[in-house]
């Protein structure tokens, strides 16, 4: 214990400081406590007030009978319900209650109206989304929906409304940005399911590169990035490949800002036969790859009704499961990559231009005015109002317009989204209830986009998979590049007929893959696409599904596997190199013993990483710069060296090829000196971020997953608070995928990856994990207690939780009927 001298002196001390210092103790007094007393009352009032509260009673007059919902020690909810009604009723409510931000968001996005929020910078992603008219077709489908459906949408409709109408307190982003939200409606569903769409069809991305590529590029350097593929007779003027290259840099940074689109949009998937099985039951693994966000865009959950169970994986902003199980059948599904999109060139009447040809006559382009309100730049007080922006939208018979309609020519968009005949909701909302193959299949067919390939498990251990979707026949060409019109009017003779789309049941291997690689044989009487993925994936999955008796462990080990197959031939070319100094020895010995795994701890897999990216900037940049002032065309022509693989580099590299002459320099250059020199870069930007020591150049310290927020995730400071990062390995064709960008001074960014995780044994195991967390709250415990689980590939189960005072308890209000 202290003597009394000691504590009087220290007393004395302290008062003797205070005295010293005047100025700061008042300002401590008066400002600082104040200030930290209003956040900490602010932060109890605005975010912890915004959470859940356990063991609450709702009462509502739009719910049949009495719901329960349990969560379990995660934040998963179990709902408990005697119809189907009132299970998509919670559906709706716990979606507003844990996701509220989220469907704003997502409804902000699809309606064009995020400049509202935003200001001025969204401008260009409003009208981009407002000239595809996501939420007039979404009107118009809705009449295609059956009763039970549409059914089911209004009853989500009115669980979000519901919570609405409790008037709780919002979450901190609302709070931050100053809106409130609308009442939810049955199209803001139906228009975000065209918009997650939009995000997994990209071949309009692709003819735009194209077209680019094509004006600006040598024959000789097109067919190095496209192969074989011949342009054909025709193509776009330079107005509108202008028009169109800054179109593609709005697609570009809506996929950067909300992670809509991308060209590593995929998913694995793969379903083992009994017999391959050690349980002796038919097992379904799946993990769809999009763009990483917090929270993410799935939302697990149980439905329990006195019959039935559905349990798995929904989207935010639907109330059915999208992947998952019921009683009787398993489901997943990866991306088909086929091509859903075709521009094209519309002639337009030379002395009317208010008239475009169609077969052989001249039609008036359909019009719309739609009209932007856009934020004042904050301060608002101190800053101008803008007025609203007028958008006049031309439309043709094939769909909107979507370049500058100046003559002779203006393209549209042609998009198996924006049929109005869209029963893609309907598919899956009977597909929840399918009980067998047959049922499955033909509520597969009512899919219209995306395009999927869809496996399939059930409890008599039958596996198989179908494709999905409306796939279009073309009436010539593959839909590479922009086409004219033909002389039958449409750029599409209908679509492939669904008894004749990809498709296999128990096959006799005992197992079915897909990694977005071609999922149909060479023979196949259709075109699907001309961007299927890299076959590595795949080819990795089925090596590993040969080796042992699969139990669930290590079909969950496979999810988490991070052989690279696609390093071989370059890692060969890069081992001829002799080094020139001990440094550059040093990275290729960790090289050389390497085997092609992607590791977080491998040090070998930094080497290669990162000297492949420096031997691709420093063989094709020059060639892909077509003038110091054509930066719309530059930014996609560099975003060719992506289409270029480690093998076609490698070959480039042994065959001495002309690119790794730079034509900048007066001496001539080999490709041995293009290995050198991008070696050389390497290790000096690898040091610069991990210091000089290779021994401490781990894959894990040069890559990592980040999850963004949207859209503090890109506001300085807010970013910290907001968003997640987590050191990963893993690769671009790495099962386990890791996608991304290179960041000055922070490395590589995954952005892209496997949303979530779920492993189903028929037997009666389905175990899972999400990429993030239940919530969408920043203050609650689960807004990001799965990040780490999930990157260590641990799982968690669906087993109903029995924590009484975790219930929600939802209750008609009878009395008032």
């Amino acid at each position: 214990m202290r003597s009394q001298t000691s504590v009087g002196s220290e007393y004395m001390q302290i008062r003797n400081w205070f005295t010293r210092h005047p100025l700061l103790c008042r300002f401590g007094t008066f400002i600082l406590a104040p200030s930290v007393l209003c956040a900490y009352v602010a932060y109890q009032q605005q975010v912890i007030s915004a959470l859940p509260q356990a063991g609450a009673n709702t009462v509502s007059a739009a719910v049949q009978e009495q719901v329960t919902v349990t969560r379990d020690a995660h934040g998963v909810p179990y709902i408990d319900a005697d119809s189907m009604a009132d299970v998509y009723f919670a559906m709706g409510y716990l979606h507003a209650q844990d996701r509220l931000w989220q469907l704003e968001l997502q409804r902000r996005l699809s309606a064009g109206t995020l400049s509202e929020v935003f200001g001025k910078e969204s401008v260009n992603y409003d009208v981009w989304v407002r000239t595809l008219g996501l939420y007039e077709v979404a009107e118009q489908s809705k009449a295609y929906l059956s009763e039970q459906a549409l059914a089911s949408l209004q009853s989500y409709t009115a669980g979000v409304n519901d919570f609405l109408s409790q008037q709780p307190t919002l979450p901190v982003e609302f709070t931050l940005l100053g809106i409130t939200p609308a009442p939810w409606r049955v199209e803001d569903s139906l228009a975000w399911m065209k918009m997650f769409s939009l995000s997994m069809s990209g071949n309009l991305e692709e003819e735009i590169q194209r077209s680019v590529a094509l004006k600006t590029l040598p024959k000789s350097l097109f067919a190095e990035f496209f192969g074989s593929e011949l342009a054909p007779s025709e193509s776009l003027d330079d107005g509108q490949v202008a028009s169109l290259s800054g179109l593609h840099h709005t697609i570009k940074q809506l996929e950067t800002d909300y992670k809509i689109g991308g060209k590593h949009i995929g998913s694995n998937a793969w379903v083992v036969s009994a017999e391959k099985s050690a349980s002796g039951s038919a097992i379904l693994a799946n993990d769809p790859h999009l763009g990483l966000q917090i929270p993410s865009l799935w939302y697990a959950v149980s439905q329990q009704l006195p019959d039935s169970q559905l349990q798995g994986m929904s989207l935010v902003g639907l109330p059915v499961i999208v992947f998952g199980q019921n009683n009787h059948i398993a489901w997943g599904g990866t991306n088909m990559e086929a091509d859903l999109q075709d521009l094209v060139m519309e002639q337009i009447h030379p002395e009317d231009p208010t008239l475009y040809r169609y077969q052989q006559q001249w039609l008036p382009f359909t019009e719309r005015t739609e009209y932007i309100k856009v934020k004042s730049d904050f301060p608002s007080l101190l800053k101008p109002t803008y007025r609203d922006v007028e958008l006049k939208i031309k439309e043709t018979l094939t769909g909107p317009v979507i370049s500058k309609a100046g003559l002779p020519q203006a393209v549209s968009l042609r998009w198996t989204a924006l049929q109005a005949k869209d029963t893609t909701y309907e598919g899956f909302f009977h597909i929840n209830h399918a009980q067998n193959w047959q049922q499955f299949k033909q509520a597969a067919d009512k899919i219209a986009s995306p395009s999927l390939n869809l496996f399939y498990a059930d409890k008599q251990d039958n596996i198989g998979f179908t494709g999905a979707g409306d796939i279009p026949v073309r009436e010539r060409g593959t839909g590479i590049l922009p086409a004219k019109r033909g002389a039958e009017g449409d750029v599409w003779q209908g679509f492939i007929p669904k008894d004749e789309m990809p498709s296999e049941f128990n096959p006799p291997r005992g197992y079915i893959i897909n990694a977005n690689n071609r999922n149909v044989a060479s023979g196949y009487p259709y075109h699907i696409s001309s961007s299927f993925a890299d076959p590595a994936r795949a080819e990795r999955i089925e090596q590993l599904l040969n080796t042992q008796s699969l139990d669930l462990d290590y079909i969950k080990q496979m999810q988490m596997d991070v052989k690279d197959l696609t390093v071989s031939k370059l890692k060969a070319v890069m081992e001829t190199v002799v080094a020139e100094d001990l440094w550059q020895q040093e990275a290729l010995d960790h090289l050389k013993a390497w085997q092609g795994d992607a590791h977080s701890d491998s040090i070998a897999a930094t080497v290669f990483y990162t000297w492949a990216r420096q031997i691709y900037r420093v063989l094709l940049n020059d060639e892909l710069i077509p003038a110091w002032n054509e930066k719309a065309a530059t930014r996609q022509l560099l975003g060719l060296r992506g289409r270029v693989s480690y093998d076609q580099l490698a070959e480039l590299l042994a065959q001495n090829s002309p690119l790794c002459d730079d034509t900048n320099t007066i001496e001539t250059e080999s490709c041995e000196e293009v290995l050198l020199s991008a070696l050389d870069r390497t290790l000096i930007l690898n040091s610069k971020l991990q210091g000089d020591e290779i021994g401490n150049w781990q894959w894990g310290k040069f890559q990592t997953t980040r999850y963004d927020h949207m859209p503090f995730g890109k506001v300085k400071h807010l970013n910290k608070v907001f968003s997640r990062e987590v050191a990963t390995g893993g690769a671009t064709n790495t099962v386990n995928v890791a996608a991304g960008f290179y960041e000055k001074d922070n490395g590589f960014i995954q952005n892209y990856g496997a949303g979530f995780r779920q492993v189903i044994d028929m037997g009666g195991r389905y175990q899972f994990m999400n990429s993030t967390g239940q919530s969408g709250q920043l203050a609650s415990a689960h807004y990001d207690d799965m990040i780490t689980l999930f990157a260590q590939g641990q799982y968690v189960s669906f087993e109903t939780p029995t924590e009484a005072s975790r219930k929600l308890t939802l209750t008609p209000n009878k009395g008032q009927e």
